[in-house]
């Protein structure tokens, strides 16, 4: 009666803290790495999204999907996520890309959709939102959830 706590009880605890502290470690890498690709996504459909009918257009322009590609190899994003699941929450009209830049809306590395608002002078204007995708990635365990960031873009005219 002299240990209260076997030296068994106590590895078993080292080891339990130990995975979640790694866990927390994956998913705060994965939740930083997703949040920069947003906000990377963000700023390129500002600069080459306007004059676009639609979430299509982007699709088959050049120079979008060569930096969209570039920003994904550059940050080693490869965390793919369903856009149809958003529809029920945020609507419809949401585009997935996968890596490649190619249109895929199961396995998509990333979400656009294209809203358009009335300003006040009566004019319509648009903006873009966008969904990336992170997981919680435990040791051992592999992934528990899927989440989601989602942004929207300043309204372009």
């Amino acid at each position: 009666m002299k240990e209260a706590i076997g030296g068994n009880w106590l590895f078993m605890i080292v080891i339990f803290f130990v995975i979640l502290f790694a866990g927390y470690m994956c998913l705060s890498i994965n939740q930083t790495k997703a949040f920069n690709v947003k906000n990377s996504l963000i700023r390129i459909l500002e600069r080459n999204g306007s004059g676009m009918s639609s979430v299509a257009d982007l699709a088959d322009d050049i120079n979008f999907i060569d930096e969209v590609t570039a920003e994904l190899a550059e940050v080693g994003y490869r965390i793919n996520g369903d856009c149809t699941r958003f529809e029920e929450e945020y609507g419809p009209g949401w585009t997935g890309f996968d890596e490649q830049g190619n249109l895929s809306d199961t396995n998509s590395a990333f979400c656009v959709r294209r809203v358009e608002t009335a300003s006040a002078l009566g004019a319509p204007r648009y903006y873009y939102q966008v969904i990336t995708f992170y997981h919680l990635e435990i040791p051992l365990v592999r992934t528990i959830f899927n989440l989601s960031i989602k942004g929207d873009t300043k309204p372009m005219i």
